[in-house]
């Protein structure tokens, strides 16, 4: 049975393990997620089955990505006038406990307690594979109404200049990001 909670502190190590497993890996990924963990303003939820981490979900205050884009992150500044953002920077579900609806449930999660603290936005990145898939594009429309979308080419181009690895391509990676801000 699949039960949802909060992502606590003794969970962190296990969050960042799951997410350089299926996600991005690296020193520097490392590092962001423990600096946003700490930093205030961290939201996240966990899927466990028997006591494992099954899925999870996690954001934070601000417009981050995973890796900087600074003319990105000022256009979509100018894009929220002035409204209250948090930027989901992980949704996963791990390959076998897909297809359930978990990753749905971590969205209302998230979606429901940046409500209950007043954010009027949401920002998601997306990860779009070099194929065109985009396996968690279904949950993230859950967030609410899409006001903004680009998808960007070689978004992750300077992965390597982070040393971050992708679990699909390697340190060159050529996936796409879909960039989505939503109405909450």
């Amino acid at each position: 049975m699949i039960r949802y909670s909060e992502i606590v502190q003794g969970d962190i190590r296990q969050v960042i393990g799951l997410y350089e497993q299926y996600l991005n890996s690296g020193a520097y990924i490392r590092s962001d997620m423990l600096e946003a963990f700490y930093a205030g303003g961290y939201i996240g939820y966990k899927a466990e089955d028997g006591g494992k981490i099954v899925g999870m979900v996690s954001g934070r205050r601000g417009i981050a990505f995973t890796y900087p884009h600074p003319q990105l992150e000022k256009e979509l500044y100018g894009h929220t006038g002035g409204r209250s953002v948090y930027t989901v920077d992980s949704l996963l579900v791990i390959p076998g406990c897909r297809r359930q609806g978990i990753a749905r449930n971590l969205i209302y999660y998230i979606r429901r307690r940046m409500k209950e603290i007043k954010t009027e936005l949401a920002l998601a990145e997306i990860w779009v594979y070099p194929d065109d898939a985009i396996p968690a594009a279904a949950a993230f429309s859950y967030l609410g109404r899409r006001t903004f979308r680009r998808v960007i080419p070689g978004f992750y181009k300077d992965n390597a200049v982070y040393k971050i690895g992708c679990p699909v391509c390697g340190e060159s990676c050529r996936c796409k990001a879909a960039v989505e801000m939503y109405l909450l």
